[in-house]
């Protein structure tokens, strides 16, 4: 089974930037105790820091292995280490308008609709995988491009403009030869 999932690299960033706050917290704490500056700007940065150390924690910890697994017949996407969806190619064919989002050329999202709320995965370029992934999408049939294949409609883009800006911004706005 193929897999795309983050790097390890990323991975390693993000347990050396919880090291990093939670040693700043440690930092912020012992001076909040010695008294000899502000206590309430100390005592804010180590909750602050603490904070941020403890939950990029837990979410590294909650999250696990997450990502997509696939191989020709059916994906799995692991949203977490207890969540975790199956799905055949064709159903996944079927259900594209309601979970499959390309929000970019080099990103997709897929959100899954629970009880709740909503939630999502994302493959991004930065993954593991990722061309493997890429290709198979294509295989499948979805509408899959390559990173910097962005097809940028110029009458769209002047049609934005001009709702945006109205129509004769830029035309006798009096500014000319200013």
């Amino acid at each position: 089974m193929k897999k795309c999932i983050p790097r390890t690299s990323d991975r390693i960033i993000t347990v050396l930037a919880a090291v990093v706050c939670a040693i700043g917290a440690v930092f912020a704490f012992r001076e909040f105790i010695s008294g000899g500056q502000p206590p309430v700007v100390f005592l804010a940065m180590s909750l602050l820091f603490g904070g941020i150390a403890l939950h990029t924690i837990w979410r590294m910890i909650y999250m696990g292995n997450w990502g997509f697994f696939y191989d020709n017949e059916k994906i799995i996407f692991a949203l977490s280490r207890k969540d975790r969806r199956e799905f055949r190619w064709e159903e996944l064919q079927n259900a594209k308008a309601n979970i499959f989002y390309p929000s970019s050329p080099a990103a997709w999202y897929f959100y899954f609709q629970d009880e709740k709320k909503t939630k999502k995965i994302a493959v991004t370029p930065r993954m593991t995988g990722y061309s493997e992934f890429l290709d198979m999408l294509k295989k499948k049939g979805f509408p899959a491009q390559n990173p910097g294949t962005l097809n940028f409609d110029k009458n769209a883009a002047k049609d934005i403009f001009h709702e945006v800006f109205g129509e004769d911004f830029g035309k006798g706005s009096g500014n000319k030869g200013k």
